[in-house]
């Protein structure tokens, strides 16, 4: 992040270090990038929708879990998507479908997300365009979940479907 000289937030929860090794490897990497200048900042746990909503964000690098993706969405924020298991490629190609980010390539077998991988794609998504469409799509998901929205009302279509006897 730090070669991308954007100012990031970067959330490593306790459970992702394997042993005080990897902890302070990480230590490390984050203080060398806010010295450089960078402003990079890492915390154990964040409130995710509330960092999202906060007009200050640029993107979201993510692995592209469904919670992430829709929460990013609805706060129209573009996305890194950095995908590792399970529904996580397929929220990337959405993520993608959409206009709304990029999928990062990872290296090979260990799925290493490279410095200049990370930066192009940070650069990629950071456009005027890429943030439009993600200004749209939070329009579109605000106005799905509103009063008589499209979420409203496909629920009580489902609803009134099972509620429905059939002889």
């Amino acid at each position: 992040m730090a070669e991308a000289k954007k100012p990031f937030l970067w959330v490593i929860r306790k459970d992702n270090h394997n042993d005080e090794e990897d902890a302070a490897a990480v230590k490390k990497l984050v203080a060398a990038a806010a010295m450089d200048g960078a402003g990079g900042m890492a915390v154990e746990w964040c409130d995710q929708p509330r960092v999202l909503s906060h007009p200050s964000v640029g993107c979201f690098v993510t692995h592209c879990g469904w919670n992430s993706t829709l929460e990013s969405v609805a706060c129209g924020v573009p996305v890194v998507a950095a995908p590792q298991y399970s529904d996580q490629g397929t929220n990337a190609w959405l993520v993608e479908r959409m206009g709304v980010g990029v999928r990062a390539a990872v290296r090979g077998q260990d799925g290493v997300l490279e410095a200049e991988e990370l930066r192009r794609c940070v650069d990629a998504v950071m456009s005027e365009a890429t943030a439009a469409r993600a200004a749209a799509w939070k329009d579109e998901a605000a106005a799905a979940v509103a009063d008589g929205g499209g979420s409203e009302r496909s629920l009580n279509e489902f609803v009134r479907r099972i509620s429905t006897t059939t002889d």
